[in-house]
């Protein structure tokens, strides 16, 4: 299947990875055995063996057999795949690193029809004259916990890491969060998953996860193109509207 699915760059990936492998093989399986009934069914009930035999399956076999492959199948395929997806979600996916200092934090800001990433600058808080701010573009280093929290503008769009194996809604008048970390380096797409209008398809941007050392680099560069960016005029006149306070 991995030639299937985008290649996954996350520390957690493989755990969304295993439960679509199971439920591939699961539901294969159950493919087969219904191949299997319908062949035999076929060759022994073909023409010229004798009269056809009917049934509606009303007698006291059938109900047995029906329900006991229903239950087979719900607890093979649907509880299995629940239960495996409940806890890593419990013990993985829903672990935010709250109380983790080496987390990365970026306040995400979706509107049609771009994303907006903001990261605190030197001194340590958001929604500050100092904010980084970049357009489509997430930069992150490898091995470190990255803590999103995100807002939207406008509509209701949705967030998608398709090589990190998650996504989240951004939608108005709220919150939402995830976190998530880059095992390796590269650039990978971001995309949205929910219909935002016209130009939806145009929502698009990318992650960059590179080494510590580079990502500093890129911060500071960062950094001085912000300040260049940022207009000085005064704060009633020119509002900031895409930053808030991260504890909000």
């Amino acid at each position: 299947m991995s030639a299937l699915i985008p290649h996954d760059a996350s520390v957690t990936g493989h755990l969304v990875d295993g439960i679509f492998h199971y439920l591939f093989v699961a539901t294969g399986a159950c493919f087969v055995v219904m191949v299997a009934v319908l062949l035999i069914a076929t060759i022994f009930h073909r023409a010229g063996r004798g009269p056809a035999r009917y049934t509606h399956g009303r007698n006291r076999v059938s109900y047995v057999l029906t329900a006991l492959m229903a239950l087979s199948i719900f607890l093979g395929v649907d509880v299995v795949a629940m239960r495996r997806s409940a806890v890593d979600l419990r013990q993985h996916f829903w672990r935010f690193p709250d109380g983790d200092p080496s987390a990365l934090r970026v306040e995400v800001t979706a509107q049609q029809w771009a994303w907006t990433f903001r990261y605190a600058g030197a001194d340590g808080r958001f929604d500050t004259a100092d904010d980084v701010v970049t357009l489509n573009e997430l930069h992150v280093p490898v091995g470190t916990p990255i803590y999103l929290k995100l807002r939207s503008k406008d509509v209701v769009h949705s967030f998608y890491l398709p090589n990190f194996r998650t996504k989240i809604d951004a939608v108005p008048g709220n919150t939402t969060r995830l976190w998530f970390e880059a095992r390796e380096p590269g650039a990978f797409e971001i995309g949205c998953a929910q219909h935002c209008g016209v130009s939806h398809y145009k929502m698009r941007a990318q992650l960059f996860a590179t080494s510590a050392e580079e990502f500093k680099r890129w911060l500071a560069r960062a950094a001085a193109d912000s300040a260049l960016r940022r207009d000085t005029g005064p704060p009633a006149a020119v509002p900031e509207v895409d930053g808030w306070d991260w504890e909000n």
